[in-house]
């Protein structure tokens, strides 16, 4: 049997909420809301996966974090029935979303969001080489001046966002020339917003969905316990359904040095997604104060180290996001 799911992923403030709530109100799909995570909690973790001990493993681990983190249940026994004894990976994450999210509904096909998983892409084509991907870039200098405001990491650890954008995107160019035989489409946040009934006009088109109207209508979207779902902006007195008005913001919310350290790392980049430098004028005090601003940070002094001297980006948050500590 083909099974073809869908996942979304991106650097964190990028879209890949909206991006998910859009898709997820399609008739035939349920889409995630920040949940399982079974690339980042379960895939490759409890080896040998042919041994039926390690299976049970995996999802009673899985129905125990749903359980404690978001109060979702996950019947064990129904997933593992399921099962045969030549189980996988692709077998067992089936069973599971299908029970959560799929059983007694009238969807059909399952997806899943999760952020700063670009690199596991060719993880989920491992399993599903029918599946479907979309990869979901923003203006860099948008997702550092949102990413600022959101995050609870310390002092100027939200820098980091910088390398994570730069991996994301470079990662993307490659993708969409290693993947033309498979279903993945890169789009960006602001096509997404400016022409939303093109840009996912064409994802159903490449996902052999059938297009709907509804699922532009953001009224009708839900989060994770099916009520309204509300936009999670920094800037939510500004927002009102799918919005152009954050599209250039971070031009009044970032100072000159921070303007200037994207552009230094992302130029090449952000030419390729038809983005325009910041055109910031260097001195002396800019210069010294972006490099006082980056020594303050010692995860962003590491990541940005890596990129000038490597040329590399990183995928990473700020904290383990799966030390319970961190939720």
């Amino acid at each position: 049997m083909t099974i073809s799911p869908i996942f979304i992923t991106g650097a964190w403030r990028s879209g890949t909420t909206l991006l998910s709530r859009i898709i997820n109100s399609h008739s035939d799909i349920h889409i995630t809301f920040d949940t399982v995570h079974f690339l980042r909690f379960s895939y490759k973790k409890y080896e040998p996966i042919n041994d039926f001990k390690n299976v049970s493993s995996l999802i009673r681990d899985t129905a125990s974090r749903l359980d404690s983190r978001y109060n979702i249940k996950l019947d064990v026994n129904t997933v593992t029935n399921e099962l045969s004894e030549s189980c996988s990976y692709a077998s067992i994450y089936n069973s599971i979303m299908k029970s959560l999210f799929l059983n007694g509904t009238a969807k059909t096909v399952w997806g899943e969001k999760t952020n700063l998983a670009w690199t596991s892409i060719p993880k989920f084509y491992e399993m599903y080489p029918e599946g479907r991907v979309i990869h979901i870039v923003r203006d860099p200098r948008a997702v550092l001046a949102s990413w600022k405001k959101y995050t609870r990491a310390p002092g100027n650890d939200y820098l980091d966002s910088i390398v994570n954008c730069f991996d994301s995107m470079e990662k993307g160019l490659l993708y969409k020339d290693d993947y033309d035989s498979k279903i993945y489409q890169l789009i960006t946040y602001e096509d997404l917003v400016v022409n939303p009934h093109e840009t996912i006009e064409s994802i159903c088109a490449s996902f052999s969905i059938d297009f709907s109207k509804k699922m532009l209508d953001t009224s009708l979207f839900t989060d994770n316990e099916g009520k309204a779902w509300k936009p999670n902006s920094i800037y939510n007195d500004e927002v009102s359904g799918i919005s152009t008005a954050l599209i250039g913001k971070w031009k009044t919310q970032l100072d000159d040095w921070e303007k200037y350290l994207v552009d230094q790392v992302m130029d090449g980049v952000l030419l390729k997604y038809n983005y325009s430098l910041s055109d910031v004028r260097v001195n002396d005090a800019l210069l010294e104060c972006a490099i006082n601003k980056i020594l303050d940070s010692k995860l962003a002094r590491e990541g940005l180290l890596r990129f000038f001297l490597e040329g590399k980006g990183i995928e990473r948050y700020p904290s383990n996001p799966t030390n319970p500590v961190n939720w």
